[in-house]
């Protein structure tokens, strides 16, 4: 069927409270296949049979009596039934209108302004028709989280990784310009062909300066699960502040992380809940909670990463210590540094060892100055490392890496 500026509907993808989601193939692959079409029912039923070879095999070119010899007939038949490539696939979503909701010419409104202007890792818009109420975006064969809920299952680094790209995305392509999505949960976060995530469906999306409020009073701004309490107060929320948008990225996080598809509230520290005994051997894991500890929380006040950027950051500093072996503390400020030597086990102070004072001199065995030095041990394997310079606080906070005496210095 091709009654949407002749996309033609494949199949269906999906459906929402105010939409419909189909595979569709394009105006011009759709024509492409209308010709081959025209260009086979043009040889008499039978033919096949009695001329097979010229029929089917592109090498052969015996002139046909019906205006195609054989290979032209042969790439009809090919050109027809060959796979769609993605470039020449869309998904079509036609918007209809939910009972007591809001109009859904509105969500496609918005949908459209946003998309319109090709932000940068943003789906693009391939063609629309407001009054027609449809639009067609790329299509990812990648589909959405949701539809693959284990791809980061325990892997943090790779999670981690992946996760700032969107993270990303969602700082310069919206929140730059006081855009909330409001709508972030794994069924609207699609997997590109380069594995990055691509935030889609902005049908609810806030968009500043404009008179006209999407939600109406009653009406939440965001999915119940994904969504933070205070969005959900059943009445309009006057101020629609990019932190729904930080309080969504930390659930999404968790359901990458986890492999699980949704965390009730802000329970990420509960035990069922909790990455750290989910994933024991993964000694990182603490260090997602405590990331999520600044975005999964009760009030907006209690939030201070106000926007996409400041999660960013906090992304960007967690990656580091998880790729560089920075050392951190805990919330109850212990310190934790993985064992460079086995990486399984953790560095804790060697109680039998007090601070070394070490005597520092330059290139050229000038005295510079003393450094205090601590001797640390592996719980697991036992290796020694020594560093500096106090402990814990005050080396956490210089973000200290382990000391060695240079080669060759005196010490």
């Amino acid at each position: 069927m091709t009654d949407y500026g002749n996309w033609e509907r494949i199949e269906k993808l999906g459906e929402g409270g105010q939409s419909e989601v189909y595979l569709a193939r394009s105006p011009a692959r759709v024509a492409e296949r209308r010709k081959c079409l025209g260009q086979i029912q043009k040889v008499p039923e039978g033919t096949y049979g009695l001329q097979p070879i010229n029929v089917i095999s592109p090498a052969r070119t015996v002139d046909s009596p019906f205006g195609l010899n054989g290979a032209e007939l042969a790439n009809a038949i090919w050109s027809y039934a060959r796979p769609d490539k993605t470039s020449e696939l869309g998904a079509l979503k036609i918007f209809k209108i939910r009972e007591g909701g809001a109009p859904a010419k509105e969500r496609l409104r918005r949908e459209v302004s946003v998309l319109r202007e090709n932000r940068p890792h943003l789906p693009k818009l391939l063609d629309a028709n407001e009054d027609e109420e449809w639009i067609v975006t790329e299509y990812f064969p990648g589909k959405t989280l949701a539809e693959s809920p284990d791809r980061f299952k325990g892997n943090l680094l790779s999670a981690l990784r992946t996760f700032r790209i969107l993270v990303e995305t969602v700082a310069t392509s919206l929140h730059k310009d006081k855009i909330v999505h409001r709508d972030l949960k794994p069924a609207n976060v699609f997997i590109g062909a380069d594995g990055s995530l691509i935030p889609g469906d902005f049908g609810i999306v806030y968009l500043p300066d404009e008179r006209a409020r999407l939600t109406v009073t009653q009406e939440r701004v965001g999915p119940r699960d994904y969504m933070p309490q205070w969005a959900d107060l059943g009445v309009r929320l006057e101020d629609v502040d990019p932190r729904i948008d930080v309080y969504m990225l930390g659930k999404l996080l968790w359901c990458m992380v986890s492999g699980r598809l949704r965390l009730p509230r802000e329970y990420h520290r509960r035990s069922q809940f909790d990455l750290t005994r989910m994933f024991p051997n993964n000694n990182y894991m603490h260090l997602v909670n405590s990331l999520l500890d600044r975005c999964l929380v009760e009030t907006p006040e209690e939030c201070f990463l106000a926007s996409a950027e400041d999660v960013l950051k906090v992304v960007d500093k967690t990656l580091s210590y998880i790729e560089d072996g920075v050392p951190f503390v805990d919330q109850n400020g212990r310190l934790i540094l993985p064992c460079r030597m086995c990486g399984r086990g953790f560095y804790q102070v060697a109680k039998d060892e007090g601070a070394i004072r070490l005597t520092r001199y330059d290139n050229g065995n000038r005295q510079l100055g003393d450094t205090r030095i601590q001797a640390f041990v592996c719980n697991v394997c036992a290796h020694y490392a020594f560093f500096a310079p106090g402990y814990p606080n005050e080396a956490a906070s210089r973000d200290w890496e382990p000391w060695a005496p240079p080669s060759g210095r005196k010490v």
